[in-house]
């Protein structure tokens, strides 16, 4: 059996922090023989912040499935990265429509990037930008020195209209997900990857790996980044925190900080 669960706004409460019952939960997972494993937007270095040593998990999906991390040996065990060619081009469409992006480096050290900046006003965009200053650069003049590129992630003001749709249909061909800022909660956050990104197809990666019958498994998921993971389990929830347009596909639970990740575990292993 396999339990795959969203990190910020599921597993975590609002303080970024494992609460003591979560913890138990997975404890008791692990002693269950169960197949532990955190799916995040995170890059490794930012999931690293908030997740100590002794995580209690077996596997770290970051950067929404771009990379996969054995978490007892901090071993690398799965990456997905693009050409800079794609990634260039992908950059040159964004530019077009005067977004403000951020092209990352190839994973493991996808928290550095460059940076674009067509709007002139974006407070998400800026804190982000701010807040991983020591790994960010302005656009440069000529292309970005890099080999290979691990996504592009484009911010948009929640007051803005959405230009998701029309890059879903621009960018044929590459993964588009929509999610919400980690942020400021409301700013729109479109990244774009690999075909062959996604948070299912990661978790499917690891069944594959453990000879695991992902029929056996539960997926916990509070944002539209978890759509996919969600309609991969057998088994499906999202936290009271989750847009209502999730809640109405997907069994509730309570919010994360009110441990629904337990909640939804205790469902899990009852039925």
């Amino acid at each position: 059996m396999i339990v795959v669960s969203d990190l910020d706004g599921t597993l975590l409460n609002s303080s970024h922090g494992l609460s003591p019952r979560n913890r138990e939960t997975l404890n008791a997972l692990g002693e269950r023989g169960v197949i532990r494993v955190v799916a995040t937007g995170r890059t490794l270095f930012s999931a690293q912040q908030v997740m100590d040593d002794d995580f209690p998990i077996d596997y770290l999906i970051f950067s929404s499935g771009a990379g996969v991390v054995e978490w007892r040996s901090k071993s690398l065990v799965l990456s997905h990265d693009m050409p800079l060619e794609d990634a260039l081009s992908i950059a040159e469409v964004l530019m077009q429509r005067d977004l403000d992006f951020m092209l990352h480096h190839g994973v493991p050290d996808n928290h550095r990037f460059y940076y674009f900046s067509a709007s002139g006003f974006n407070p998400d965009f800026d804190a982000r930008c701010e807040r991983y200053g020591e790994f960010a650069k302005p656009w440069p003049e000529h292309p970005p020195c890099l080999q290979r590129a691990s996504q592009l992630l484009a911010i948009e003001p929640f007051e803005a209209p959405s230009q998701f749709e029309a890059l879903e249909e621009a960018l044929e061909g590459h993964k588009v997900i929509l999610t919400t800022s980690p942020l400021d909660m409301s700013s729109r956050w479109i990244e774009i990857f690999p075909q062959t990104v996604s948070k299912a197809i990661a978790s499917a990666w690891i069944c594959s790996q453990l000879s695991l019958d992902h029929q056996r498994a539960l997926a916990v998921g509070n944002d539209f980044n978890d759509r996919d993971l969600l309609e991969w389990s057998s088994s499906a929830r999202v936290v009271a925190n989750a847009p209502e347009s999730l809640k109405s596909h997907y069994e509730a639970v309570k919010s994360n900080d009110e441990d629904g990740f337990s909640e939804a575990v205790d469902e899990w292993l009852k039925s």
